[in-house]
């Protein structure tokens, strides 16, 4: 294998550079970015959080119990176990829309 030149060594460079730097900006800094949306947008996106948790946990444990034939005991499990889940994730979302209001 041939080394590269220095100019496509800085070619290289240069189109690495270009890349990072379209990744940094587009790329989600752990904040929310809630200024735009209004309490409707808040509203929703709280409300699939919690439906998407009960959900997939209470889908999960019908599944296990048509499985196993334990009907209808892991489904009330998991389903218990989805609307903690749900209510941690609009917990966790809440705070981070809100930080000023969770403040230690």
């Amino acid at each position: 294998m041939t080394e590269p030149t220095p100019k496509e060594k800085e070619e290289f460079r240069a189109r690495l550079e270009k890349a990072r730097q379209q990744h940094e900006s587009g790329t989600w800094d752990g904040r929310l970015k809630v200024e735009r949306t209004g309490a409707i947008g808040r509203a929703w996106r709280l409300s699939v959080e919690i439906l998407a948790a009960f959900l997939v946990c209470g889908g999960l444990g019908w599944w296990l119990d048509q499985w196993l034939g334990t009907q209808p005991i892991l489904l009330l499990v998991f389903v218990v176990l989805g609307m903690v889940v749900g209510v941690y994730n609009v917990y966790k979302v809440a705070r981070a829309m809100n930080p000023e209001d969770f403040e230690d």
